[in-house]
């Protein structure tokens, strides 16, 4: 306050000395800046009209020359001659004539140029004029420090960072300056301080208190200014405001709703307002989580922090927080949360009925089981598994369902075995802990034991007696039983173990063939039913029966059949493939299952399939299935329209001409048998045909006809046409086959004639003549054939 005191002193001083004569010398006053211009003036009017000026000099006080002069001798004061003294102004000044007043003008003022001036103007006619200027050479501050409450320079000119609610002085000093300096503070364009004080000679200071920090306060810019004079701008120091600031807000951004149990979820929080980016934290309950991530906007004033969280169900009920802190500011934690809800699959755990003792439960007695649920949201369906099969409810066969129990009523063996509760809701299905029910039960035979077994006289068979118990049967009885006796094997025959004996049984003659019988024994007693095994004499198994195509393509052909008696013996099957007509090999396949398919056959072409099965005895009579690949597409062509037309005239041709072949051919064999009664003349070349080998039985041949392959997919509606009407006149052509037979076949025909010539069919049959008496002599050796009846029957060997 001093210091403007006398400031302002000084200038009302001047304002006034500037009218005041000394000795009768007008004196003025003049201001300049160090380093600026200072302008002196002085008045060179003539005092009248027809007067001017000659003579125009400046002196200064100390120095006893003049500094400068203007001579306007014989000329005009603008067309005047300028002098300087070069070491007092040193070229720095010059005089101005046509302002008003004239002045002396000197740049780049020095300190030394302060002073006291003088300027003489002679006239050529009034007497001379002299005026003075007191000039003032202001300094200006040389610097400014600005300091903070521990009296150290501000780095960087930031200042703090101070905590949000803090108070926080800041110092301003001033240094040099003449006349010293108004020190102020100053917010944008808002003076917050002027009470300024002198602490010495040379330096000025200003403290700004600034108290109870706000948010608002952050960045804000405080300058300081040091002026003593108007015609500088003041210097100044700015110091920007840092800040620590609690956040304002915390905000789970997920909606709470339930998790479900093992499922990875993020949940994410959002913390706003905190300076510097806060310390966000989870927890859930008492447990902090660590599993995080976190990203800052690039302002700084939102941070998201996302927790990676995989619920379990413990987890129910606990209360998941997100907590964010300034570490700079105590007590600024705030946190957002709730409470969890943990949806997971039901957890089932089966029990036995209390009551029951589950190592030792009979056939007959009633079992129930419970259902023990924890479920989070409550299931909506309960359902029963035994050995993985669902258990449905049927109150009259036993099984009862209710709520979360299963009942079952006089349990037999096939209850045994693993059951489990399966929960439903929407998470999924939960499946209880398998629960074994083990019913104990007297032995019965096992299901599915070959009971006929074949075996040649004076083979050695191992026979396995397979037994269903529980406990398992330890003790065995085998019987041997025929229509003539029955006996009991010795136990060094057959040896035992749990569920099992096997004996070994040798038949030597015809006797030692029929039915061994076993018994098994547990704690719990007799088997009920003996185990029967048949022993019968092993042999060549049957031909295959009811062969059909089942697969037919350009490459391959497949056949399906059912299997025969297998004579006693393990068999398998083969079918072989020949091309048509003359028989040559392609292909073969075979299986343990009647079920044949033979690959990479050309396409297009017709061949005949010989199918059988096999055994350690031999193999059984052929089964012929006549079928054709079907053709390559590019070798497929359309039928003609006309030939189309012509396919039912053309059957009905066939037809005709073959019934009349076969009216003949049957007059030809009547003729021949006829001839047979009388001596038998033909006997010998039956003789010969017979010796060559056949292939194939009456029994077989009856039981396993020719199979004809359906139509394929090349066959319209009037080739099945043709195809019906030839198939009705099958048996002609056979007829007509067999009177020429193919070279390397044998073909033979069953005829069903009248009762006069049955004798005609049996020698046919039995390939021999009659003898005296109208019977069948076969071979010589007498006696008749069997009778058949009804079948016409061709094969090919």
């Amino acid at each position: 306050m001093a210091g403007e005191l006398l400031a302002y002193m000084y200038l009302q001083y001047s304002a006034v000395a500037a009218k005041l004569q000394a000795n009768g010398v007008m004196v003025s006053f003049a201001e300049a800046v160090y380093g600026g211009v200072a302008k002196l003036p002085c008045d060179v009017t003539p005092p009248a009209k027809a007067d001017r000026v000659h003579l125009v000099i400046w002196y200064k006080e100390g120095l006893s020359s003049p500094i400068y002069s203007v001579d306007a001798r014989n000329m005009t004061m603008e067309g005047g001659r300028h002098w300087s003294e070069e070491r007092a102004l040193g070229g720095r000044a010059f005089f101005q004539s046509n302002t008003e007043p004239a002045r002396l003008t000197i740049e780049s003022v020095k300190d030394s140029d302060s002073g006291v001036y003088r300027c003489r103007v002679d006239f050529r006619k009034s007497p001379t004029r002299n005026t003075k200027v007191n000039l003032t050479v202001i300094l200006p501050p040389d610097n400014l420090s600005v300091l903070d409450e521990k009296g150290a320079h501000i780095p960087h000119y930031i200042l703090g960072p101070y905590n949000e609610g803090a108070t926080v002085d800041i110092t301003c000093i001033s240094t040099g300056g003449r006349p010293l300096p108004r020190v102020t503070w100053w917010q944008e364009n808002a003076l917050l301080d002027d009470t300024y004080e002198i602490v010495s000679e040379k330096r000025v200071r200003n403290v700004l208190r600034v108290t109870q920090l706000e948010r608002r306060h952050l960045h804000a810019v405080f300058t300081c200014q040091a002026s003593n004079n108007n015609y500088l701008a003041p210097i100044s120091s700015a110091v920007t405001l840092d800040l620590n600031l609690r956040p304002l807000s915390v905000r789970m951004v997920a909606e709470n709703k339930p998790l479900s149990s093992d499922k990875q979820y993020d949940i994410s929080c959002e913390v706003w307002g905190t300076r510097p980016p806060p310390v966000i934290t989870w927890w859930k309950g008492s447990v902090q989580l660590r599993n995080t991530r976190e990203v800052t906007s690039s302002d700084g004033n939102k941070t998201t922090s996302t927790l990676i969280i995989v619920p379990t169900i413990e987890d129910s009920g606990k209360y998941l927080s997100c907590r964010a802190v300034n570490s700079q500011i105590p007590d600024s934690g705030i946190e957002d949360g709730w409470k969890l809800n943990i949806f997971h699959v039901p957890i089932v755990t089966l029990e036995l009925g209390s009551n029951l003792n589950g190592s030792w439960i009979r056939e007959g007695v009633d079992v129930y089981f419970e259902c023990n649920i924890k479920s989070n949201p409550w299931v909506y369906k309960v359902s029963w598994r035994h050995n993985g099969n669902t258990v449905v409810n049927h109150p009259s066969g036993g099984i009862i369902l209710a709520n979360q129990s299963l009942v079952l009523q006089n349990v037999d063996r096939l209850k045994a075995g693993m059951y489990t509760c399966v929960a439903s809701n929407g998470e999924g299905d939960g499946e209880s802990n398998p629960l074994h029910l083990n019913i104990k039960y007297s032995p019965v035979c096992r299901p599915g034991q070959g009971n006929v077994i074949g075996v040649g006289k004076g083979e050695t068979a191992r026979i396995p007696c397979d037994v269903e118990a529980n406990p398992p049967a330890l003790d065995y009885t085998w019987r041997f039983n025929n229509t003539g006796e029955s006996m009991e094997i010795r136990s060094s025959h057959y040896t035992s173990e749990p569920n099992r004996s096997v004996v070994t049984y040798t038949p030597l003659t015809e006797h030692d063939f029929g039915t061994l019988l076993c018994w098994a024994r547990n704690p719990l007693g007799t088997i009920r039913y003996p185990c029967a095994f048949h022993i019968i004499p092993a042999g060549r198994p049957d031909s295959l029966l009811n062969c059909s195509l089942i697969n037919q393509t350009e490459t391959a052909l497949g056949i399906e059949c059912t299997e025969g008696f297998d004579g006693g013996l393990p068999q398998h099957f083969v079918m072989e493939v020949y091309t048509m007509p003359r028989k040559h090999y392609v292909n073969n396949a075979s299986s343990n299952t009647p079920s044949l398919t033979a690959t990479g056959l050309p396409p297009g072409l017709e061949y005949e399939i010989l199918a059988y099965a096999v055994n350690a005895k031999g193999s059984s009579d052929p089964t012929i299935i006549h079928a054709y690949t079907l053709k390559s597409p590019q070798k497929r062509t359309a039928v003609s329209p006309v030939a189309l037309e012509l396919v039912p005239l053309i059957g009905i041709l066939a037809g005709v001409v073959v019934t009349l072949v076969s009216v003949a051919v049957c007059a030809v064999i009547v003729l021949r048998c006829r001839e047979g009664k009388k001596g038998g003349r033909k006997a010998d070349k039956l003789n010969d045909v017979k010796q060559r080998p056949l292939n194939q039985s009456s029994e077989s041949l009856e039981n396993n006809p020719d199979i004809i392959p359906l139509s394929t997919e090349f066959q319209d509606s009037e080739d099945k046409l043709l195809e019906k009407m030839n198939t009705k006149r099958y048996a002609e052509i056979n007829i007509i086959n067999s009177v020429k037979p193919v070279k390397g076949e044998v073909t033979y025909a069953d005829l069903n004639l009248a009762e006069p010539d049955a004798c005609l069919y049996a020698c046919l049959h039995q390939m021999s003549g009659c003898d005296t008496l109208g019977r069948c002599d076969t071979l010589g050796r007498g006696g008749s054939g069997p009778s058949r009846t009804g079948i016409i029957t061709t094969t090919r060997f």
